[in-house]
């Protein structure tokens, strides 16, 4: 979404990129069908392929793709646990990314209170 802005006369006007809105897909063998967020939630729940589009950099899309596709491999599995299913299917899990740095002392600071991830 852009915005222009128009100064004086004499100049140029001036487009201001906005912030871009999130997109949904629903693959479709090598198409990808723009949908609702309704619609998205719908199609991983029946364990379809989906591409979000959205996320704050490349590096956490890309890795977005990679959780896609194995989560899709995983699935195809007809043996798989329920209980594991489910969790593949649920919305919230698909779309949330967070990327973890080793480095990063504010995440450790804050995973050491209340951890969330544990051996």
């Amino acid at each position: 979404m852009a915005m222009l802005i128009k100064r004086r006369s004499n100049l140029k006007p001036t487009i201001i990129m906005g912030k871009t809105l999130p997109f949904w897909f629903i693959r479709d063998t090598a198409k990808l069908i723009q949908c609702s967020k309704d619609d998205f939630d719908k199609a991983i729940t029946e364990g379809k392929s989906v591409k979000y589009i959205g996320y704050a950099d490349k590096k956490a899309e890309r890795i977005a793709e990679k959780l896609e596709e194995s989560r899709m491999s995983l699935l195809s599995k007809p043996d798989l646990p329920t209980k594991f299913r489910a969790v593949l299917t649920c919305p919230k899990n698909v779309v949330e990314v967070q990327v973890i740095r080793v480095d990063d002392e504010q995440f450790w600071e804050k995973e050491s209170r209340r951890p969330k991830y544990q051996i």
